[in-house]
């Protein structure tokens, strides 16, 4: 009933939204075409508004839809974002006792213009994978060691072989010792993916000599229907690109040195059953690294004897002002959304993810490849 209540709200306020922003643009349109019929803008309008309902709840799997759909999304977010300050400027002047003609006009006339702006940007941001370097000095012994993290690639409708490629040569660029995936490598149901062993050929390109390590994350789940969502198709294929899944289990790499992968905390349409972190990382001596999708339990994973936790999940946001919004839900949860964390005993680097969710952009973050440059220290 809860879940109910919540999606009519949830319809109500995007249609609310959509019949909004459609007839901002109805009187633009009118404005260059002056005898247009309501009935022949509305048509393909409503059409587009109806692209993202489709693909997310009715499960229409046409790439073309899934993408006008996203891409539909990013636009009516900055496009109502921009009409609330032009709303809020005309107050300002009708309390100046000023009036400009056709404001409204002018206003959805630059909004629009800026949207479309934003999404060029975007799209192009999203697709630019970015090296960020970090250099850690960690307790133990041993070697010194270079890390490549990546996560939430997010491999389905939207993202395939060019852009996995793409990342896979900035791994291999960047000749780490071992390569670690914080969950997300894949966004849901697997029939989406265009050339599927053509892509796993592209993620056995990337090795290092300690390996390729993997947990899943919140996405990595096959919904394959409403009533169910399974991850045995996702672990066949992370097996047979030859990572090593962890799913709360440890590996040693070296002497001294752990690696614990753990299950993620919430998986999509999957009830979360996972150990704790103490239960985990229980009688292990020496270094320990942890890959924990979701960065929520950094006390937990502190006090088990952790040194490094690496997480991923939040893309910083993905779409400005949501990075601010993500910013405070994790800095609330004791963590960060990003970037560089220190504790007592133990540091952290959550990274913002080599692909994208949902819209193919990002606005006010980066697609990345992190490269950790560990020294240990007696």
């Amino acid at each position: 009933m809860r879940m109910f209540l919540f999606g009519t709200i949830a319809f109500l306020i995007y249609f609310g939204a959509c019949f909004y922003t459609g007839k901002r643009l109805l009187d633009l349109v009118r404005f260059f075409y002056p005898n247009i019929k309501a009935l022949l803008f509305y048509l393909p309008y409503a059409f587009l508004c109806l692209c993202f309902v489709l693909t997310n709840f009715f499960r229409y799997n046409l790439h073309f839809l899934r993408l006008a759909g996203s891409l539909w999304m990013t636009i009516l977010l900055y496009f109502l974002m921009l009409l609330a300050v032009s709303e809020a400027v005309r107050l300002c002047l009708f309390l100046a006792g000023e009036k400009i003609p056709n404001f409204n006009l002018y206003t959805a006339g630059t909004a629009l213009i800026i949207c479309v702006l934003f999404n060029i940007y975007g799209i192009i941001n999203a697709h630019s994978v970015k090296t960020v370097d970090y250099n850690l000095t960690l307790r133990g012994t041993g070697s010194d060691m270079r890390i490549v993290l990546v996560s939430d690639t997010h491999i389905g409708s939207n993202i395939g072989k060019s852009h996995i490629k793409r990342i896979a040569d900035k791994i291999n660029r960047a000749q780490g010792d071992i390569v670690l995936i914080a969950g997300d490598l894949f966004d849901g149901n697997i029939d989406y993916i265009k050339d599927l062993e053509g892509l796993i050929s592209v993620l056995r390109t990337i090795n290092a000599p300690l390996g390729v390590y993997a947990c899943l994350g919140n996405h990595d789940v096959d919904m394959v229907s409403f009533s169910g969502s399974k991850t045995e198709r996702i672990e066949e294929i992370i097996k047979r690109a030859g990572f090593v899944l962890l799913q709360d289990e440890v590996h040693k790499i070296r002497d001294n040195l752990y690696l614990a992968g753990r299950r993620d905390a919430r998986p999509i349409g999957m009830n979360a059953e996972r150990k704790p972190a103490g239960e985990l990382l229980s009688s292990l001596a020496g270094t320990i690294i942890v890959l924990d999708h979701q960065p929520t339990e950094f006390s937990q994973i502190e006090k088990a004897g952790a040194d490094l936790l690496l997480c991923g999940h939040t893309h910083r946001g993905q779409l400005f002002p949501s990075t601010l919004i993500t910013r405070e839900i994790f800095k609330r949860a004791g963590s960060v959304y990003y970037g560089y964390w220190q504790g007592q005993t133990m540091q952290a680097v959550v990274t913002s993810g080599a692909g994208f969710w949902g819209p193919p952009v990002r606005i006010g973050t980066n697609s990345e490849v992190v490269v950790i440059n560990v020294n240990f220290t007696p």
